[in-house]
């Protein structure tokens, strides 16, 4: 009798113990995952750094036009994210959109969209549904041409300091 009640709880210690540990393995194989996921993001983020982009963000607003300037890690998970300095506004900004190279092409087309189209973009490639967020367009929101004014003014102002040796050499 005594046997089969010190049999019992040495099972149960044993169970209890093998559990115990095969969780504290699978939190720390998570942990590992989740940093070669957080470095196969920075490593995809790189590919933007010193390069002329263009942001579609999710908000009503005019196309970021800025370059890939910093990779920062943010939060206590480390998650890298990338800063772009905003050549037209003269900031730096951490951009919740999409990000793409520049193109002259590329901005046109992105460009003769109204914000809320723009908006469309990014949502759905989500898998959301119809989104309108025309109520949210502010005052700054400039027309596509006038846009396109100040974006072209800025990228020349770019290359002309670039050229004078006054900002980091940009990748095409």
């Amino acid at each position: 009798m005594f046997k089969d009640l010190f049999s019992n709880k040495n099972e149960l210690y044993l169970n209890k113990m093998t559990s115990n540990l095969r969780q504290q393995i699978e939190a720390e194989l998570r942990e590992e995952r989740l940093k070669e996921i957080e470095k196969i993001k920075a490593f995809e983020l790189e590919e933007f750094l010193g390069r002329l982009l263009i942001v579609v963000s999710n908000e009503v607003d005019n196309l970021l036009v800025g370059y890939g300037k910093e990779i920062i890690h943010i939060t206590q998970a480390s998650v890298p994210m990338l800063v772009v300095h905003d050549i037209v506004n003269k900031r730096d900004v951490m951009p919740g959109g999409i990000i793409l190279c520049y193109t002259e092409q590329k901005f046109n087309a992105l460009n003769r969209l109204d914000p809320n189209e723009r908006i469309a973009i990014y949502y759905n490639k989500a898998g959301q549904e119809e989104i309108n967020k025309n109520h949210l367009i502010k005052e700054e929101v400039f027309p596509s041409d006038v846009w396109s004014q100040k974006v072209h003014a800025a990228i020349e102002e770019f290359n002309a300091n670039k050229n004078q040796g006054n900002v980091k050499k940009i990748k095409p």
